[in-house]
């Protein structure tokens, strides 16, 4: 059986292996990681070098670039679209950003495109992809929750339950904006973008900032609900025009 007639037959087992695969892949680079003594940063890298050389071979084979939304814009105004994931990046600055050397920040650069490019190709890219002929709502919550629970990794680095239940929330809620996002207008080279400068602006943050907790957490609800609420704008707006589309379709072929 091809790998594409897989994907049409069976696309939540699909889905379920692309989620074993990057709990897998981070597992394996954290074990490494732990036994050498390596950095955060050069886990991340490991991870998301090995997740991204996958993916590269899997959307190669089926073809899928520009199914999954390497394509152009269609209108320059679509940007306007993409202001509300830029957020979290400029929040990011508050602190300030730490620039050691051209090394260091070369380094965070390549970290922090590789997570970008592996998650959003997995996440709003082939899982998506996978699911979005069984209903694009449906392709949308599932994506999020699974890119939420992911992150329920984080748990293992020693943050408490209530930070791990919070940033599960906000990464479910940016997932379900980014996949919204996706559906509506076929740009994941865009979304990647803007992953990219909220992990690059998170990873050059200078040492030792806390926010007050009552902050901090005020913060981080405050963008799960700003993500929730954008994605189901956008994806209200899609079901909109899908069902003036079919009406009209409907109507041109009455009249014919």
């Amino acid at each position: 059986m091809k790998l594409t007639q897989f994907i049409e037959r069976h696309p939540y087992r699909f889905v379920a292996i692309m989620e074993a695969m990057v709990v897998v892949v981070y597992l394996l680079a954290g074990t490494f990681a732990y036994f050498f003594g390596l950095a955060n940063m050069t886990l991340y890298g490991l991870a998301n070098l090995g997740l991204t050389l996958i993916v590269i071979v899997l959307l190669t084979r089926l073809k899928w670039w520009e199914t999954v939304g390497f394509t152009p814009l269609r209108r320059r105004s679509d940007l306007l679209y993409f202001l509300i994931p830029l957020i979290p990046a400029i929040l990011n600055l508050i602190s300030g950003a730490q620039i050691e050397s051209f090394a260091q920040v070369s380094a965070v650069f390549a970290v922090a495109l590789a997570v970008a490019f592996a998650e959003e190709t997995v996440f709003r890219g082939l899982m998506l992809q996978a699911i979005k002929p069984l209903g694009h709502w449906r392709a949308a919550i599932v994506t999020a929750l699974l890119f939420g629970l992911t992150h329920a990794m984080n748990a293992l680095t020693g943050k408490n339950m209530l930070e791990s239940a919070m940033q599960i929330g906000y990464a479910t809620a940016i997932g379900f904006a980014y996949a919204a996002l996706a559906l509506k207008k076929d740009a994941l080279w865009l979304l990647i973008l803007s992953h990219f400068l909220t992990d690059f602006s998170f990873f050059l943050q200078k040492p030792g900032f806390v926010m007050p907790p009552f902050w901090q957490s005020s913060l981080v609800v405050g963008l799960t609900i700003i993500f929730t609420a954008y994605g189901i704008f956008i994806m209200q707006q899609k079901s909109r025009l899908q069902s003036n589309a079919q009406a009209q379709h409907l109507s041109e072929g009455k009249s014919a």
